[in-house]
């Protein structure tokens, strides 16, 4: 059989089981909030964590757009600079054809000249051999 309580011995086991009602009433809720928290912590770092590595990606994806729009800006100067150059080769090449032409011109200018005087002489030839031709005496006459 068991002794009996003494009055400290039963305040003491109300004591206890009031303790022991009150964290049944709250020791559900007190542990999900830690574990809502923990879980908030842990997934807020997480959220840090693709944050930061977002962050380095647009760095990133930044600095290559950068360089590939300044590697387009060079290939497009260095474009323009060979256009530059062949229209300078076009226009020394059409100005020594503008030359060239004009010295035709020319040479056919005194070409044509030259004939004038070769075909007025045959004609003067041509007059005098007629006038040769008719003073001459007809044979047997």
């Amino acid at each position: 059989m068991s002794e009996p309580e003494t009055p400290d011995a039963a305040s003491e086991i109300d004591e206890v089981k009031e303790i022991a009602a009150d964290l049944r009433a709250v020791l559900p809720t007190r542990i999900e909030a830690a574990v809502q928290r923990a879980l908030e912590a842990h997934e807020g770092g997480a959220a840090d964590a693709r944050v930061a590595e977002l962050h380095a990606l647009a760095l990133d994806t930044a600095q290559r757009t950068r360089a590939l729009a300044a590697d387009v800006r060079a290939d497009r100067i260095s474009r323009v600079e060979d256009l530059e150059v062949v229209v300078d080769l076009l226009a020394e090449g059409l100005g020594a054809v503008r030359g060239d032409v004009a010295r035709l011109e020319a040479r056919t200018q005194r070409m044509e000249k030259e004939l004038e005087r070769v075909t007025w002489a045959l004609d003067r030839v041509g007059t005098q051999l007629e006038r040769l031709a008719d003073e001459r005496p007809a044979p047997g006459a």
